[in-house]
């Protein structure tokens, strides 16, 4: 049976050193000796409110340890495969927020041709076929493109029926 190791300044600056590095902090831990249930009750005295300042200053070392391999990570990430990065980072696309790689969407999503049913645009093609009686060419002309959707907004793929 080994012997206990203790918490000291040497043990804590190689863990966190693992763990700035990019190691896992239990893995980290076992790197400098520190057998993983050791590991594992130093943090849970860091997380006590009560617990002893070394074991609060250690655990938070610890963690500001995983931060900054996190953050060291995501650079990297964002430097050599920024669409990856947006995708998959922070700027990707959550219930609340639009990610930045999102395709652009229209500010209000109407059904396709729902501006065709509308009363004050129905009023309004009939006003307009109405016009156009005394030109019966002009009339089917515009009936035929409001039939085939020719009259869509560009990028629209759906067709007014």
């Amino acid at each position: 049976m080994s012997t206990p190791v203790r918490l000291t300044e040497v043990v804590q600056q190689a863990i966190v050193a693992y763990v700035r590095a990019g190691g896992f902090a239990e893995v980290a831990a076992e790197a400098a000796g520190v057998r993983r249930r050791t590991f594992l009750t130093w943090m849970h005295k860091g997380d006590d409110p009560k617990g002893k300042p070394r074991y609060r200053a250690f655990a938070q070392a610890v963690r500001q340890a995983q931060a900054q391999a996190r953050l060291g990570a995501e650079v990297s990430a964002r430097n050599d495969k920024p669409l990856d990065w947006l995708r998959n980072g922070p700027g990707r696309e959550t219930a609340d927020q639009r990610g930045w790689t999102s395709n652009a969407r229209p500010a209000a999503s109407k059904a396709s041709g729902a501006a065709l049913l509308q009363a004050e645009v129905r009023d309004l093609v009939g006003r307009v076929l109405s016009a156009l009686e005394a030109h019966p060419e002009a009339r089917a002309a515009l009936a035929e493109e409001l039939a085939s959707g020719a009259c869509q907004r560009p990028g629209d793929e759906t067709s007014v029926e």
